[in-house]
């Protein structure tokens, strides 16, 4: 049963927090294969600042270990980048005329769902997207 992990599932890992143990067991069997988009790149790089520059959470070094560590594990739990194409768009599109969501969340959403695998469980601590995951016919864990 592959695992596609949105952004907000994925930045539990990095920032210890209720869910934290959960994630981390997903990325850490092995067993499964693993995919995120290429947007959660730049969303998890741009949350790790925020705590720094915005929240004032974590140090200027914190936040260079913490994106250290997520470079690696990319590297190291074997994730799979999926980038965005213009199926995604679309779907994405579809998915925003059918409710109000977030753009980054459709696009999230979008990726999984063109996956083109029936047993594909998206990972999220959104539980509204969570929640529209299962509505669009997808098998959901919230960690």
């Amino acid at each position: 049963m592959p695992f596609f992990i949105d952004t907000s599932a994925l930045f539990k890992r990095y920032q210890p927090e209720k869910g934290t143990t959960a994630v981390t067991r997903i990325l850490e069997d092995h067993s499964q294969p693993l995919y995120i988009s290429s947007i959660t790149i730049v969303e998890m790089i741009s949350n790790l600042k925020r705590l720094f520059e915005v929240d004032k959470i974590t140090t200027e070094e914190q936040f260079q270990l913490q994106r250290d560590f997520f470079y690696k594990d990319l590297v190291t739990l074997d994730m799979t980048i999926l980038d965005v194409t213009a199926e995604d768009v679309i779907k994405a599109e579809d998915l925003i005329l059918k409710r109000y969501m977030k753009p980054v969340d459709s696009i999230q959403l979008a990726i999984a769902l063109n996956m083109k695998s029936d047993d594909v469980t998206f990972v999220s601590s959104d539980q509204r997207l969570c929640k529209i995951a299962s509505q669009e016919g997808l098998k959901t864990l919230t960690p």
